[in-house]
């Protein structure tokens, strides 16, 4: 008796079970090698690299006159087959292929098409690329399999999917409008996908204006840049102005001509591109305003005529009197008017105070310099401290502490008033006003709020004017709205010189003041 182990008797009932279902299959198979017809059973492998050896295997494949792969010039002749017999051929994968499905063609014209496509490993190389473009402009990168990159993402995640042209060593894409300065990034698909980021940074080129005419410019007129890819510009921002610019009287590369905003000051002019980069002019754009040189007679009667002299006195479209009881009164309708002087006819019901010209095209306004007095009216109040200070002379630092002039601690009104730090040991004067020469004939108060803070509260100052020590003021906690009389303070009938003095002899402390003026 013969004796089989068991793995030797299963291995025998395996070969007999294969050799069962192979003439099964080809008892059943049209395209068996008795019918003569090429059948691929198989191809491998699927996850290849270029230059990897491909086996088809099934039958008659000596039927098979050129295989195409997925790919530009992606076909392999007969002659290129490295081996070709019946049942298998090999092949190199051609170095422009790319994924898809494998296309086997016969001699006789039929075709078999294989059912899973071949991936191919590859990696992506970049050799070199355009240093800067315009946007609109084509980009070209040079390397090896760039006919596999499926995106390239401009800085700021701009994306490109579509291709001037592409081939294996050469990919030329156009730059988005919107694009900035930046590197790109090239994704590329195979088995091995990835990544890749150029070393080198593609330079958007921005609008870029040289000089801008006329300056100084009128409000509501032309102004001409001139400069390089000035085409480029969709906005253009001017100082003053919180809305942008965005439609043009005429653009090209090398000229921009807009229109100047009404509300336009002083200052650069901002282009804008549609990336949002923007670039900024070298100098100031400068805007013609008139100026007041003079005003007669001064006092002045109502209801008589007024003489303002200066310059751009042509662009005055209206003149602003202080009204007598609060508020302003406006004239638009002149005696005369030139260059160089304007006539108005002074309206009943004014006071002291300056005047104030409206600006044609504009929302500007000037202020005259000095006050125009009205006979018979009260003198105008002075105000001192209204979010700036308004001293005619020279500010000093003092000694005993700091001073800021613009604080956003606390405000009485608006969103600044003056803060003064004080330093232990007493008698300290941080902020000195002197030179101011301030006339206070006719005036009766000195107006002023002074915030205190808990550092502050129970603590002295001292109100001078001239060099003396003045007023003493104890301060309760948080705003004091002090309305002192002058005669409280001084006797001068100038005022030169004027100081908030500490009259506490220890501590730190700090106040804010707000609201200064004579009246």
């Amino acid at each position: 008796m013969i004796r089989l182990s068991y793995s030797r008797l299963l291995a025998m009932t395996c070969f007999v079970l294969a050799i069962g279902a192979l003439a099964s299959c080809h008892k059943n198979d049209n395209n068996s090698p008795n019918n003569g017809k090429a059948a691929l059973y198989s191809f491998g492998p699927t996850g290849a690299k270029v230059g990897d050896t491909l086996r088809f295997i099934g039958v008659n494949l000596d039927q098979v006159s050129s295989i195409k792969f997925t790919g530009v010039n992606a076909l392999v002749d007969k002659a290129g087959f490295k081996s070709q017999s019946s049942d298998l051929i090999m092949a190199l994968v051609p170095a422009t292929t790319e994924k898809g499905k494998v296309v086997l063609k016969l001699t006789n014209g039929d075709s078999i098409v294989t059912k899973t496509a071949l991936n191919i490993g590859v990696k992506t190389t970049i050799a070199s690329m355009t240093q800067q473009a315009r946007p609109g402009a084509n980009v070209t990168i040079t390397g090896d399999y760039l006919n596999w990159i499926d995106r390239v993402t401009f800085n700021k995640n701009k994306l490109v999917t579509t291709f001037v042209s592409q081939s294996q060593s050469q990919l030329v894409v156009k730059v988005p409008d919107d694009a900035q300065t930046g590197p790109l990034v090239l994704h590329y698909g195979g088995t091995d996908s990835a990544d890749l980021e150029t070393k080198d940074t593609l330079k958007v080129t921005l609008p870029l204006a040289t000089s801008m005419s006329p300056n100084p410019v009128k409000h509501g007129t032309s102004l001409t840049i001139t400069g390089t890819d000035l085409d480029l510009v969709k906005k253009v921002y001017f100082t003053g102005v919180t809305n942008a610019v965005t439609t043009f009287v005429s653009q090209s590369a090398t000229q921009l001509v807009v229109t100047v905003p009404a509300s336009t000051t002083k200052g650069k002019v901002t282009l804008e591109a549609a990336s949002g980069v923007q670039t900024i002019t070298t100098t100031d754009l400068d805007v013609v305003l008139p100026t007041i040189t003079g005003m007669s007679p001064n006092p002045v009667d109502t209801l008589t005529n007024l003489t303002i002299t200066g310059t751009n006195l042509d662009l005055v479209s209206g003149v602003s009197f202080v009204g007598a009881s609060g508020g302003s009164k406006s004239v638009t309708s002149f005696v005369s008017q030139t260059p160089t002087q304007l006539v108005v006819a002074v309206p009943g019901g004014v006071s002291s105070g300056k005047i104030t010209l409206s600006v044609k095209n504009s929302t500007l306004t000037v202020k005259s310099p000095g006050l125009l007095g009205i006979v018979g009216a009260p003198p105008p109040p002075i105000i001192l401290y209204d979010e700036a200070l308004n001293w005619n002379g020279w500010i000093g630092g003092g000694w005993g502490g700091s001073k800021d002039l613009a604080s956003t601690d606390y405000a009485k009104s608006g969103t600044k008033s003056i803060k003064i730090s004080y330093t232990s040991g007493g008698w300290g004067v941080p902020l000195q006003l002197g030179g101011g020469n301030y006339p206070i004939d006719g005036y009766n108060t000195l107006n002023v709020a002074i915030y205190a803070d808990a550092t502050a509260t129970g603590k002295s100052i001292n109100i001078g004017f001239n060099e003396q020590d003045g007023k003493t003021v104890t301060l309760a906690a948080g705003w004091n709205m002090l309305s002192i009389p002058l005669t409280q303070i001084s006797s001068a009938t100038t005022v030169n010189f004027l100081y908030f003095k500490n009259y506490t002899a220890s501590g730190d402390y700090t106040i804010y003041v707000d609201d200064l003026g004579i009246f």
